[in-house]
């Protein structure tokens, strides 16, 4: 079977449009797993009131990281490419042979690098529509809450939605 860790950002988009029960039913899962630099990450938006972190936190499920991904994370760290939840990330999925679900291009090239299996937003989102998990209008409607949510404008839109067809 296979496993899946996910990073901040895939995380708090999906809550913050109510979609995480999607994002559960793409990859296969009952709970979200997250390190404790993703847990961090999470719920520091509480802080400035927002809520969509209780909804991340009320699905996760924490993934230590092993004294044999140390010298990984360190390595990565040490690098100075990517941040420490990601090294942490990347160190996991690494070791473990899982996949890392991310937004970061950067994230990815560098576990894509170490021989690490990486999925971005783009993926999950034509699975959701190759899954009859959602159709083209509903897809469009994700995609246009997400942009709102995160006040960005996915380069990938057009790309998806005339495929989606």
């Amino acid at each position: 079977m296979t496993r899946f860790l996910l990073d901040t950002d895939v995380l708090s988009l999906f809550a913050k449009v109510g979609a995480l029960p999607l994002l559960c039913r793409l990859l296969g899962l009952q709970r979200l797993p997250v390190t404790t630099g993703v847990f961090n990450e999470i719920i520091a938006p509480l802080e400035y009131g927002y809520d969509f972190p209780r909804q991340v936190l009320a699905l996760a499920e924490i993934e230590l990281l092993a004294a044999d991904e140390v010298s990984t994370f360190e390595a990565l760290r040490l690098e100075g490419k990517v941040s420490a939840s990601d090294a942490e990330l990347i160190a996991i999925c690494q070791r473990r042979s899982w996949v890392y679900v991310t937004m970061d291009r950067v994230a990815a090239r560098c576990a894509e690098n170490l021989g690490v299996r990486t999925v971005d937003l783009y993926a999950l989102l034509k699975a959701a529509w190759a899954g009859g998990l959602r159709d083209k209008d509903e897809l469009q409607a994700l995609m246009d809450q997400m942009e709102r949510a995160d006040r960005t404008t996915f380069p990938f839109r057009d790309e998806l939605i005339n495929g989606a067809g």
